[in-house]
């Protein structure tokens, strides 16, 4: 029976001489990029904590750059550390990130780990920000998915009739030449696989139908996108949209995790043992914080008037307080009607 899905594959983009580059690194760049302009508008209607920041726009700026570093390196870390036979050899290779080795979930881990002591010394609220990052995160997988389905990467076991396995029609590109060449798709070695001689392959075209988990991913992750823009409608709690992400991306992820060809302890992968932690750290902060029971939600469609979205002592800032009471003013800081505020330079909540 023929696979419901094929397509063929580019491994390399022919540049000159013997420069070519990958659709991968393509797919990664403008995920990022994109993820990050779908972000923007989110923090500026949700702020980036419940106290008035200046420019939204910069601080998601800086933010942005610090957990791109920190993704490269989270991504390659994980990948080290779950492949350490790899580099035994040679330890420096680990640094020759241009030869592949990166993961998903490292690099998500890596940019949140980057952003988050700003996120604390600027005074914002982690989850509130995440929240606005997640539906640009899920987009950026979307891209980034499609460039690991360009170049045939991330193939699993065999799929037989399963109606999503994926045959590859075709390699446009020719290692020997380093240029634009139809290559029919190699013989997949099953018999040497299934013996335990070699390694199962986890890139390439091949002419059976074999699990595509990057097409799985990339089917969560749109299917997660569209969903978390459509509970936008209404207000949600902070933390909900990561949430959302977390169970939604990672239940999908760790089930497929088990068609991808990938090192393993005690039976399941490095990426299925992150899925696990992530789980239990979230879901005992939600048993134990109970962020709905939280108010204001920083997502609030209903009431876009938000009070740390107004400068402090701006037209629009609440009329003065009764003597003797108090009142929570446009940057969130708790003040006492008829006590002197410090002045601007001096506030720490200013970002």
């Amino acid at each position: 029976m023929l696979a419901a899905i094929s397509f063929p594959i580019l491994e390399r983009i022919p540049l000159f001489g013997d420069a070519a580059v990958s659709p991968h690194g393509i797919g990664i760049a403008v995920g990022f990029l994109l993820g990050a302009k779908l972000m923007l508008p989110r923090a500026e209607k949700r702020g980036l904590g419940h106290r008035y920041v200046d420019n939204v726009s910069e601080s998601v700026q800086e933010l942005l750059v610090r957990a791109a570093i920190g993704a490269i390196i989270g991504a390659r870390l994980f990948f080290v550390l779950t492949h350490t036979d790899i580099y035994a050899d040679d330890p420096l290779s680990a640094f020759r990130l241009w030869e592949g080795g990166l993961t998903f979930l490292g690099g998500l881990f890596g940019a949140v780990v980057a952003a988050y002591p700003v996120m604390i010394r600027r005074g914002y609220r982690p989850l509130q920000v995440l929240d606005s990052a997640a539906p640009g995160i899920a987009l950026g997988l979307v891209i980034g998915r499609a460039g690991d389905l360009l170049i045939g990467d991330h193939i699993g076991n065999p799929a037989g009739n399963f109606p999503l396995g994926w045959t590859c029609s075709g390699n446009y590109w020719d290692r020997a030449t380093n240029g634009f060449a139809y290559n029919a798709p190699s013989s997949y070695p099953l018999e040497a696989v299934t013996s335990g001689a070699i390694e199962p392959p986890v890139q390439g075209c091949y002419d059976i139908a074999l699990h595509q988990t990057a097409l799985y991913d990339f089917g969560t992750a749109a299917i997660l996108l569209l969903l978390m823009v459509w509970l936008e409608r209404k207000p949600r709690w902070d933390g909900f949209f990561v949430a959302v992400y977390v169970y939604g991306y990672g239940l999908t992820r760790f089930l497929t995790d088990f068609a991808r060809e990938d090192r393993r302890w005690f039976g399941l992968t490095g990426s299925q043992w992150a899925l696990v932690t992530a789980y239990t750290v979230l879901t005992g902060y939600l048993v134990t914080r109970k962020p709905w029971t939280k108010r204001p939600w920083a997502w609030n469609p209903e009431e876009p008037d938000l009070p740390w979205l107004t400068p402090p002592g701006g037209e629009e800032a609440d009329p003065p307080a009764s003597p003797g009471t108090d009142e929570v003013d446009g940057a969130g800081v708790l003040t006492t009607a008829g006590q002197t505020e410090p002045d601007a330079e001096e506030r720490p909540d200013r970002a």
